[in-house]
């Protein structure tokens, strides 16, 4: 019985470092020059007001299949993960930060589950990878002098809030949030994006506006 417990959890496992090893092939065959990056000027950020995108910023990889992925098996089942996993070829073709690709991860990822499931995940294990993945630089130098941190993340709200907030000590979170439903006493996820915008991101101006208030309040660094 243990071995049967223990089988889908290192099953999924496998997928998400399957899936970063083909990601790092990938971009090796692509990989840019550093040269100029080299003698870039890493601009104060003491007292200032901060936006970063979690994904690429805050964070060293970009990537947000293997993400979706945790969820659905921590927060969902083996079947679900696998699910997930028959769609990441579409989500290759399409581009994983395209508004397709986030409709079909988080609808499949989501569709269903409970909202207390989902945080469970997003506390208990979506940190450990999180913290893994930090781009040390940007939070020692840019991330934690600034006085106001905004970040903003493409995924679905819930997957990072608790880190951000909790971890990073964001003043504000700007993310896609998931439409629910009520069936009884209990709430469950539809896995349709409540906000999704034309910018990169899935982030509207509309949004970026009403998290900075009326006040015409603008980010220093972005």
């Amino acid at each position: 019985m243990v071995f049967h417990n223990i089988l889908p959890k290192i099953g999924a496992h496998w997928l998400v470092n399957l899936y970063r090893s083909a990601r790092k092939l990938r971009s090796l065959q692509s990989k840019p020059s550093t040269v100029a990056a080299s003698g870039c000027t890493i601009p104060a950020a003491a007292g200032r007001t901060v936006l970063y995108d979690f994904h690429g910023g805050i964070l060293r990889s970009r990537a947000l299949f293997p993400y979706f992925m945790l969820v659905a098996f921590e927060g969902g089942s083996f079947l679900r993960a696998l699910l997930l996993l028959v769609f990441l070829p579409l989500v290759w073709i399409l581009g994983e930060h395209s508004d397709a690709s986030l409709r079909v991860m988080a609808f499949v990822t989501f569709v269903g589950l409970r909202p207390r499931d989902a945080n469970l995940v997003a506390r208990a294990i979506l940190p450990k990878f999180y913290m893994e993945k930090l781009n040390a630089e940007v939070y020692d130098r840019l991330w934690l002098p600034a006085k106001r941190k905004v970040a903003v993340t493409s995924t679905p709200k819930v997957m990072a809030e608790w880190f951000l907030k909790e971890y990073m000590a964001a003043d504000i979170v700007v993310g896609n949030e998931l439409q629910m439903i009520k069936v009884g006493r209990r709430c469950y996820f539809t896995g349709l994006l409540g906000r999704l915008g034309p910018l990169p991101g899935g982030m509207t101006e509309k949004v970026l506006r009403s998290e900075f208030g009326v006040d015409g309040g603008m980010a220093d660094l972005a």
